[in-house]
């Protein structure tokens, strides 16, 4: 039978894959297309809060909620079903993302946030059975591969749907288009239930083994050195990332008055580069290592602080906007995949979940860490400087992961 030109495309992403993991790595890639408007949708939040004159500790606190639901992950743990793993996944994300269609009733800054803290307590307190989830269906030969081809939608829908999300933000208004992104994002859940988990893996050993209370995680680094150096490498991304994040939208709203149309050409520009990148990404990785592909992206990263200090205009951040696209696409894969590599093979949710904690801790903490910086003197050049140093500081943190790796092998 003569394949069709979608069949062509998708063969050279995943390269040949087992009947059953094509499968399902179909089904993740519908839910991945759903997901990827829902997501355009909420990188416009923190400029949808500066047109509503949300005071900047308001816009660092809406970025720290985004990590709140990464504490509780090592309380997931002990909570995730023995099965129905998909059904307890689904539910969650269903729930937290439907509370985006509650935003025409409470059109105000706090409701806002309150909604958006509902939504990402759901999306990251399951996340070590997400990818319990993904360890089980894409086996570590073609896992990056296939994962590759599933965030490839995800970048495809934000691609599609961006320019129109900014359309919409100026011609009908956020509790048009919140609502309306929360509704692709229950689609999204709901395809993604529909996965196949493998029957000899329904119960797998890693499922099997006691269950750890959110202390004993911190132990495990103990006896795995390399895992706990991927720690700080990521903590020092996060602060990098974070401790600015306030102070981007102030750039483009208030200093550079750029219009919502404007922004969701930035972030089309952006997802082209998404797009591309998990295209890219995937195969790469297979050659030169998750470790070296983090590397690549802390230190392409620094463009962003770089850009966002001197732009005098939209087209001085146009850089900052691609290297972060081709950057978010390589640490997406890089973070989960370095996990469950450096992790031991039946505790990848429990070492998932500590990477998650950390992630939430530094999450939290750094967006109001930078205005706390700020109202203490430290002006916008200094922290985007401190950003462009911590970048550095992980980047050269992921050369002492690859030495532990190397010594204990």
């Amino acid at each position: 039978m003569k394949s069709t030109f979608w069949q062509r495309a998708e063969l050279a992403l995943s390269g040949p894959l087992p009947a059953e993991v094509r499968r399902n790595m179909r089904i993740e890639l519908l839910a991945s297309v759903f997901f990827g408007p829902f997501y355009a949708v909420l990188l416009f939040i923190p400029v949808i809060l500066q047109r509503l004159n949300a005071s900047p500790e308001q816009v660092a606190l809406y970025q720290s909620e985004t990590y709140f639901g990464f504490l509780l992950s090592a309380f997931s743990v002990m909570l995730l079903p023995r099965r129905g793993i998909l059904r307890f996944l689904m539910v969650i994300w269903t729930i937290g993302r439907a509370a985006f269609l509650l935003t025409p009733l409470v059109p105000t800054v706090v409701g806002v946030l309150v909604i958006a803290l509902v939504y990402w307590l759901s999306d990251s307190f399951p996340s070590p059975g997400y990818v319990r989830v993904v360890q089980q269906i894409y086996p570590a030969g073609v896992r990056a591969r296939a994962m590759s081809v599933v965030r490839f939608g995800m970048a495809a829908g934000m691609l599609a749907a961006t320019p129109v999300a900014g359309w919409l933000l100026d011609t009908v208004g956020y509790t048009v288009l919140l609502p309306l992104g929360g509704l692709f994002g229950v689609a999204a859940a709901l395809i993604f239930a529909r996965i196949r988990m493998p029957e000899t893996l329904a119960v797998s050993d890693a499922a099997l083994q006691p269950r750890m209370s959110p202390l004993a995680l911190f132990g495990m680094l103990r006896n795995n050195k390399p895992f706990a150096i991927f720690l700080l490498s990521i903590t020092a991304f996060g602060f990098a990332g974070l401790i600015p994040i306030a102070f981007y939208p102030a750039v483009l709203v208030n200093r550079l008055h750029l219009s919502y149309t404007t922004i969701s050409l930035l972030g089309f520009a952006q997802s082209i580069v998404w797009l591309l990148g998990y295209a890219l990404w995937g195969r790469w990785m297979s050659h030169i290592g998750t470790v070296a592909t983090l590397r690549i992206v802390f230190l392409l990263l620094i463009l962003y602080p770089l850009c966002h200090w001197f732009a005098p205009n939209a087209w001085w951040l146009l850089p900052a906007y691609i290297a972060s696209g081709l950057a978010s696409a390589g640490v997406d894969l890089a973070f989960t995949n370095t996990a469950i590599n450096l992790a031991e093979p039946n505790r990848v949710a429990e070492y998932s979940a500590l990477q998650q904690t950390v992630i939430g801790f530094r999450g939290i903490i750094g967006p109001l860490l930078g205005v706390q910086l700020n109202q203490l003197g430290v002006s916008m050049p200094a922290i985007f400087v401190l950003s462009i140093v911590l970048y550095l500081v992980a980047a050269g943190l992921t050369l002492f992961v690859d030495k532990r790796k190397r010594a204990e092998s």
